[in-house]
């Protein structure tokens, strides 16, 4: 007989159970509810008894039941980690037929997805003792925004390349290291010899479990604010890597609607309306001036008529200066504050010579599975959206969709 698609389980719990410092029943919604289950609910019972056949005649003893509908599928997965926290409790299993309701609203992940599913299974750590020269390696060789960090091959802690501008004092972003002349390059890293990865590693893990749902597992990198998080085992030990790439991928492998009209969310609707831009003609010291403090040092270059017309990176115009201009733009890079146009190369110069063709445009109408495709195909965190007509409109960021992606999926 095949295994019904929809069950109930039901928890049968004494009122003065425990786990911890707090009723044992409250334990239990939290753990289902950061397991992935759907629903559950906790059901006071106004008197019982047990196989004891003792009555419990106050509140404070009153049982409980927890009722949980489900899929029998998510049940199976959810349930031996009930087990572990209400070992004497009675549980009970029954199928149910749903006469109304959406257990699961529809979304790009299937309703049993996990971490496990599409993680990075061949992600290395980077060792607690290791120099930092090693982890910007590691961070410039897989193109990563996180290395997990590990001691005696647990994991225990991460470095990211954010932390290793700051505190770990290269300043510049390791993007622009290739572009540098020798001597650039070797006062960039003086200040990462000698020191360790552990002088710098955040010792606060935060990772998620190889049997996280998906879903859970963006809300709590949307919290932390990480773009990718170590994959942890049962003993701490690193298995992989999970991050808004993998999310993409997944995204990106769903076919098209046939009909335009079933697009449903369009890239218009969750894109970022500001824009980091300028326009053809503007001084470029003007631009530096924006530039330097732009998300991942690119602007978005419109015409007269706010047509894309190509992009601006801070790697390219560092090819194209020389001598004491170089040295003031380097220099300012590394500013922890602002620095004014005026004080600044080209400020008689426009940015036009300068002007690189845009990788891949995203069009206004387009669903999020093809700007999924494009992000990834030219690598991208960001891209512009356009209109019908060209016109710049707006970015779509890697990080805006994965919660577009999130919000169909919760």
């Amino acid at each position: 007989m095949a295994e019904p698609t929809v069950q109930r389980v039901r928890i049968y719990l004494n009122g003065e159970d425990r786990f911890g410092d707090r009723p044992l029943y409250q334990a239990l919604l939290a753990e289902l509810r950061q397991s992935g289950a759907t629903g559950a609910t906790a059901l006071p019972a106004l008197a019982g008894f047990g196989p004891r056949r003792q009555v419990l005649p106050n509140t404070e003893r009153q049982p409980v039941i927890i009722e949980w509908i489900d899929q029998a599928t998510r049940i199976r997965r959810i349930l031996p980690l009930i087990g572990e926290l209400a070992g004497n409790a009675l549980i009970t299993i029954e199928p149910v037929e749903v006469a109304q309701g959406v257990l699961r609203p529809g979304g790009p992940f299937g309703a049993e997805q996990l971490v496990s599913d599409l993680m990075q299974t061949e992600a290395v750590g980077i060792a607690y003792d290791a120099t930092l020269l090693a982890a910007l390696e590691h961070i410039a060789m897989a193109r990563a925004e996180l290395l997990a960090v590990v001691q005696n091959e647990t994991v225990v802690g991460t470095v990211s390349a954010r932390e290793l501008v700051w505190r770990g004092g290269l300043r510049l972003p390791p993007n622009l290291l290739s572009v540098l002349e020798p001597a650039e390059r070797d006062a960039a890293l003086a200040a990462l010899k000698e020191r360790t990865v552990g002088e710098i590693a955040n010792r606060e893990v935060r990772g998620v479990s190889l049997t996280t749902p998906i879903p859970q597992a963006l809300v709590m990198m949307i919290e932390w604010g990480y773009t990718q998080v170590p994959v942890l085992d049962g003993q701490g030990r690193l298995a992989g890597m999970f991050g808004q790439r993998e999310v993409l991928l997944a995204a990106a492998r769903q076919p098209d609607p046939v009909d335009a009209a079933d697009v449903g969310v369009r890239v218009g609707m969750v894109m970022q309306a500001a824009t980091a831009r300028v326009a053809l003609g503007q001084p470029l010291a003007t631009a530096l001036a924006m530039l330097i403090t732009a998300p991942s040092h690119l602007l978005f270059v419109v015409d007269s008529d706010g047509r894309l017309a190509g992009i601006l990176q801070l790697s390219n115009v560092l090819k194209h200066l020389q001598g004491d201009e170089r040295n003031v733009l380097l220099a300012a890079v590394q500013r922890s504050q602002p620095t004014p146009a005026a004080t600044l190369p080209g400020a008689r110069r426009a940015i036009d010579a300068l002007v690189e063709p845009a990788p891949a445009a995203v069009a206004f109408d387009a669903g999020l599975g093809a700007a999924a495709r494009q992000l990834l195909n030219v690598n991208a965190e960001r891209l512009p959206v356009v209109d019908s007509d060209g016109r710049l409109s707006g970015i779509i960021t890697r990080g805006a969709l994965v919660r577009a992606l999130l919000q169909q999926s919760e």
